[in-house]
């Protein structure tokens, strides 16, 4: 059994405020190779991941917003806006899921946000983002 506490989470964020990325990962997976992949990202307010994709038949990707909110975009081919949304705190969406091939972007809107992100495994760090 693993349980992650509120200092484990703050650590998180004390990393993501560190990070030239102003976000943090914990792994909650023991390998690259495992089936599953999990893991926490904590990110802070101006925290932005660019609008990539990922390009192998079995890389969906979901993400649950468990604290704070994120702006979510799709992409077009060309990387213009196609949709865009709030998702977490009073949203009314806490769970996001992508295809593969969806180009996609999140940024951090709230001081503070914690997302859980589930992946199909194993992971190739040679494929882990294809950006437009």
């Amino acid at each position: 059994m693993r349980l992650i506490d509120s200092d484990q989470l703050e650590a998180l964020y004390e990393q993501a405020e560190q990070s030239q990325r102003l976000r943090s990962h914990l792994l909650l997976h023991s390998s690259h190779q495992d089936k599953v992949q999990r893991l926490l990202i904590a990110l802070v307010k101006g925290s932005y991941v660019e609008p990539h994709y990922h390009e192998l038949s079995h890389q969906w990707e979901m993400f649950i917003v468990m604290q704070g909110q994120l702006q979510v975009c799709l992409h077009d081919d060309s990387g213009e806006v196609v949709k865009r949304f709030i998702a977490g705190e009073d949203t009314g969406i806490s769970i996001v899921e992508f295809a593969p091939g969806d180009i996609h972007s999140v940024e951090c809107l709230s001081p503070r946000a914690l997302m859980m992100e589930v992946k199909e495994g194993p992971f190739d760090p040679s494929f882990a983002k294809s950006f437009v």
